[in-house]
């Protein structure tokens, strides 16, 4: 009789909870616990690319060091670049690169001098429309070891470690039509100091749904960075100049390759190293074409 009395009372009471909810015009839905509710999609801060590939020749801002100065040619890039979103248009930027010589380690084979592997660190801010609908800019620092900027540094003037430091500044210009314009300017504080200029233009377009095409055209330049005293005797000035085509082509949704080619010519700044040795051993191509490609994963 008592559990008669309990169960009729609680179904007077849902009775009169659903006459209320019923005159108040609100409708109950009652979640079915086998269909769990969709939760909303967050979206991570982080994103990169890894790459790693081959490429043909060892360059360095447009200049293509020849067999002679580095005992060798082709060289294998790894990288690794970060990005942080800390605003709708702004990000921080960090990465690492590394360039393996397949062959010779030794400037014009002397045991004495060393070409090293090639190591770079930046750490950059960004800020898109800055100031300017599609104007991009991104100021940072990068160090350098080895390489061609290494080796400045290490037998200049101070005769320093194979290391330099500049300050950068980049502004990327998307024009339209897909077309892109640029510059990045470079203030060396460490190893060698002064300025270095590359500005650029460029244009991407689709081949099919998975390939694009993006040509680049290219200088660069130097201010108060050389002087006399220089161990392989450039000037100040243009010190190459360069056309380079890239076509990325999607794989999977992360993965990609892209194959390149550039056609690469020295300036009067760099081929004045070039006539200034007496025994006629080139440390640059005065024409000289690098070729690869690389495996990008993006996250």
């Amino acid at each position: 009789m008592q559990k008669k009395t309990i169960i009729s009372a609680a179904l007077a009471v849902a009775s009169l909870a659903g006459i209320a909810l019923a005159g108040s015009g609100k409708t109950v839905v009652v979640p079915n616990p086998t269909q769990p509710v969709a939760q909303p999609k967050v979206e991570s801060r982080f994103s990169g690319t890894v790459q790693a590939g081959y490429k043909s020749n060892y360059d360095c801002r447009g200049i293509v060091a020849s067999h002679s100065l580095v005992e060798g040619d082709s060289v294998i890039p790894v990288a690794l670049d970060m990005s942080y979103s800390i605003a709708e248009k702004e990000a921080l930027l960090f990465g690492i690169s590394y360039d393996v010589l397949t062959s010779g380690h030794h400037l014009y084979g002397m045991d004495g001098a060393s070409f090293h592997n090639e190591a770079d660190i930046y750490a950059a801010y960004q800020q898109k429309d800055m100031g300017l609908k599609n104007l991009t800019a991104t100021v940072g620092w990068n160090l350098n070891y080895g390489g061609l900027l290494g080796n400045y540094a290490k037998y200049g003037k101070d005769k320093a470690h194979s290391v330099t430091q500049e300050f950068f500044l980049n502004l990327n210009y998307d024009i339209g039509d897909h077309f892109f314009a640029g510059v990045t300017t470079s203030y060396g504080f460490q190893g060698v100091t002064g300025w270095w200029f590359q500005p650029y233009v460029g244009h991407k377009a689709t081949l099919c749904e998975r390939t694009d095409i993006v040509t680049t055209l290219g200088m660069s330049a130097t201010a108060s960075y050389f002087n006399s005293e220089n161990w392989l005797g450039n000037a100040n000035g243009s010190q190459a100049f360069f056309v380079k085509a890239e076509l990325p082509t999607k794989l999977t949704e992360n993965l990609s390759v892209v194959p390149f080619v550039s056609l690469n010519w020295l300036g009067n700044g760099s081929l004045k190293a070039n006539k200034g040795v007496e025994d006629g051993s080139k440390p640059y191509k005065n024409f000289g074409v690098v070729a690869g490609a690389n495996i990008v994963y993006n996250f």
